[in-house]
């Protein structure tokens, strides 16, 4: 356990440190969205796209964890969604927010970290599969519900231009391409080039724990217990443990450093732009909140993940 935390610990103190330099003012929070621009348009496509030139196309997609990833993340979204509708008896638009949260962890600000953490090398395979899964599947399926008035019900074509038009515009989506195609030529970065883009790259999970942290400094928790209970629950504890069951007893032969991976980036809390998807429906503060004790959480729920591994 010890072993676990100190992954994990190094991770979380710099969220802290983000925190208390925002509380302190050392970072603005206008200047957030300048910093997540960098990481998100910038640091992180360079990542990608490095690490896809130097990899055999072959390589990069693996069935198995597409279907572990996938998997995990749809069942812990209809989990959050079918509880809140049902029982609790919110809008379908609602539910889907909260399923939103349950169910799309933030593998790029949290999972690539600790990931690289425990592995001592950029596990960029995964995170590139992860984010296929996460902008194509996942999204899509909560924004349809996300976009459905119960009296109304979705506007198809608007759904599906919203979606199209995320994917075409999306940095990460469009440095997988640019990646793939640069491998599949055979082309090679001069040597200055890809100098400069590893020390680039290097920028890019250090600074965005950072954002999470300082964008967590002006929170306000006004959701209500059952409410965080059940979103927390599911993405902390349920998707990775979905994860975690399949790669043992569902795929036992798929590859040792993806079944860990899997389960590192499902067992991520929810996206850091949470509040922000959740201001276009009204529900800023509450997701804000719920992003707060998540990411706190997130600590122990992690490391007890990372102790899990060992089952494997």
């Amino acid at each position: 356990m010890l072993t676990m935390i100190s992954i994990t610990a190094p991770i979380f103190l710099l969220i802290l440190v983000g925190f208390l330099a925002a509380r302190g003012g050392i970072i603005p929070r206008e200047s957030l969205p300048g910093m997540s621009s960098f990481v998100l348009y910038l640091a992180l496509p360079v990542l990608i796209f490095h690490k896809l030139t130097q990899m055999d196309i072959g390589q990069v997609v693996d069935s198995d964890y597409l279907l572990v990833y996938g998997a995990s993340g749809i069942l812990s979204f209809f989990t959050v969604f079918l509880i809140s509708r049902l029982i609790t008896r919110n809008s379908i638009s609602y539910a889907g927010l909260k399923g939103m949260g349950g169910a799309m962890p933030n593998s790029v600000f949290i999972g690539f970290p600790v990931a690289l953490q425990y592995f001592g090398s950029p596990p960029t395979q995964a995170l590139v599969m992860s984010l296929m899964i996460e902008n194509i599947v996942l999204f899509p399926i909560a924004l349809a519900f996300m976009e459905t008035r119960d009296d109304q019900g979705a506007d198809l074509k608007q759904l599906v231009t919203t979606v199209a038009l995320r994917l075409i515009k999306n940095p990460v989506i469009i440095s997988i391409i640019s990646g793939v195609l640069v491998s599949l030529t055979g082309i090679r970065m001069p040597q200055f080039v890809d100098s400069a883009m590893q020390i680039l790259s290097g920028s890019a999970a250090p600074v965005a724990l950072i954002i999470i942290g300082a964008s967590l400094a002006g929170a306000k928790v006004t959701a209500s217990i059952k409410e965080i209970s059940l979103i927390s629950v599911c993405k902390l504890l349920l998707q990775p443990v979905i994860a975690l069951l399949l790669v043992i007893f569902v795929l036992p032969d798929m590859d040792d450093t993806l079944k860990k991976a899997v389960v590192i980036f499902a067992a991520s809390p929810m996206l850091s732009v949470y509040p922000i998807l959740g201001s276009k429906y009204g529900h800023q503060v509450f997701c804000s909140g719920v992003l707060l004790i998540t990411t706190i959480l997130a600590f122990f729920s992690v490391t007890l993940m990372l102790s899990l591994l060992s089952l494997i």
